[in-house]
């Protein structure tokens, strides 16, 4: 059970984010939609913000040589091939950064880290990690759900979300 449940509604997010991937062949994984993201990118494009934020920023940790990369980053071309590799990065993501959420306490949402990205106002007061854990988490539902419509556009059955939501509950 999670101490805080602005962390325990991350770790759900990957489930859902999981679930929503859950049956995608590499082939169709790593294949860009309409000109759109691969779902092999797009994995990758949220893994890279857990782990800059969380594992990098957070526990100093550094960054992951595959998710890393600026072509994970906001404004990539989407484009991704290597499906299992991805998947492989996720999970060594995840478990870096899974006991430092699961052990964070409500009082440590407060803290605030510099911030260089593209909003003026973030840039002269820093971020909370309430702000930037609410960010990843509506940012993973935001692409859980251009997920589970291109999936759904391709005729593959992939549920409702968001799921139960144990962890935050």
């Amino acid at each position: 059970m999670v101490k805080c449940k602005l962390a325990g509604l991350l770790l759900d997010t990957w489930k859902d984010l999981d679930r929503v991937l859950r049956g995608l062949e590499p082939a169709q994984a790593v294949q860009q939609l309409q000109g759109g993201s691969s779902f092999a990118w797009t994995l990758g494009h949220l893994s890279s913000q857990v782990d800059s934020w969380i594992n990098v920023r957070l526990q100093g940790r550094s960054a992951h040589t595959l998710l890393g990369h600026e072509q994970f980053r906001f404004g990539g071309t989407g484009q991704a091939d290597e499906w299992e590799a991805i998947l492989h990065a996720t999970q060594q993501v995840r478990d870096a950064a899974r006991p430092c959420l699961e052990n964070l306490e409500e009082k440590d949402l407060e803290r605030v880290f510099p911030y260089d990205g593209p909003f003026r106002r973030f840039q002269e007061t820093g971020v909370t990690l309430r702000y930037v854990l609410t960010r990843a988490c509506v940012h993973h539902y935001f692409h859980i759900g251009e997920i589970a419509t291109k999936r759904n556009i391709l005729g593959h059955q992939v549920g409702d979300y968001p799921g139960p939501l144990y962890e935050c509950a």
